[in-house]
């Protein structure tokens, strides 16, 4: 058998033979590792040591377990400031019927504004400011024409305010107590008998009239305005300055009584007129024109025959007493 050859065959195969054109021995040429063959094995790389491996094993789980830590704190952090830390604000309303007298005792910042009006009801707007955790603590019972109403704020975070509409004739006692200056109470348009305390907030009692008494005890600002009561008690245990504003008719105002607990600044404002006075220590009471029950002219000045009594018991400090 034979065959044609193609133009320029042989010419290649000889120039494909010849060792100049043969580069396989050049040693500028990269190395070429060699195939492998059944006379020469290719063997797996040596492995690790055992202490490569188990330093190895503590890198990577110590690594793993910062992580996880930095993560849970972070996590922990947020949630703590969440729940603990972060108020949240939450409002109530309850109603009452056939209620005759009410006692209110807040523990804890907020304020209570009580007023009366022509209602057969009592409602409570309860606006509530705590943490998920430590939410407000509530308790009202209504029972035998009482109704009773005590709360408490388990930390500084919580606050809870109250504005409660009431019956004119219904009887009020109001008690708010803690450590800061943010517990005010407030009492408008009653005409019976009204008692209020805070430990560090103001009191302002507006149109009172009742045959009742009025007591007042607070270590704040006292304003009472257009009060009519058989009694107007103000005692200050711990104020260092007792502000009391009487202002009105002189007709409506019968006794007033102002206590200071200890050393304290204290300033009286009555409508201008005659009173009987009563000052502990004599003496430390002033008027415009020095001491104020010897003085006959001034506009706030002492009358012996008048139906109304101002009595002033101050300690060591005296007393400031002026027209409104």
């Amino acid at each position: 058998m034979s065959f044609d050859e193609p133009d320029g065959y042989g010419d290649d195969l000889t120039r494909t033979r010849d060792p100049e054109y043969d580069d396989y021995d050049d040693p500028d040429d990269e190395a070429t590792a060699p195939l492998p063959t059944r006379n020469r094995p290719v063997l797996p790389p040596a492995p690790p040591s055992e202490w490569r491996q188990r330093g190895g094993r503590v890198w990577r789980f110590t690594r793993t377990l910062a992580i996880t830590v930095l993560v849970l704190v972070g996590l922990a952090a947020v949630g703590n400031v969440l729940i603990n830390h972060y108020p949240r604000t939450s409002k109530h309303t309850y109603t009452y019927s056939n209620v005759q007298r009410m006692l209110i005792a807040v523990d804890g910042n907020g304020s209570i504004n009580i007023t009366g009006s022509d209602t057969d009801e009592v409602t409570i707007k309860a606006t509530d400011k705590a943490t998920l955790l430590d939410p407000v603590e509530r308790q009202i019972i209504s029972a035998g024409g009482y109704l009773l109403i005590s709360v408490h704020c388990p930390n500084s975070e919580c606050s809870s305010k109250y504005d409660i509409r009431v019956p004119r004739s219904m009887s009020v006692e109001a008690m708010m107590d803690h450590s800061s200056d943010q517990a005010d109470i407030s009492a408008t348009g009653l005409s019976a008998a009204v008692q209020l305390f805070t430990g560090r907030g103001n009191v302002t009692v507006n149109h009172l009239a009742t045959t009742s008494d009025v007591s007042v005890t607070a270590n704040g600002q006292v304003v009472a305005t257009d009060v009519s009561a058989a009694n107007l008690n103000v005692f200050a245990p711990i104020g260092d300055r007792i502000n009391l504003q009487v202002t009105g008719d002189i007709s409506n105002i019968q006794n007033i009584r102002v206590t200071a607990g200890q050393p304290a600044e204290v300033t009286l404002t009555v409508p201008a007129g005659g009173y009987r006075f009563s000052c502990v220590p004599v003496g430390h009471c002033t008027g415009a024109s020095g001491d104020i029950t010897q003085d006959m002219s001034s506009p706030v000045h002492e009358d012996q025959t008048s139906t109304h009594n101002v009595q002033v018991n101050v300690v060591q400090n005296t007393a400031k007493i002026q027209s409104d």
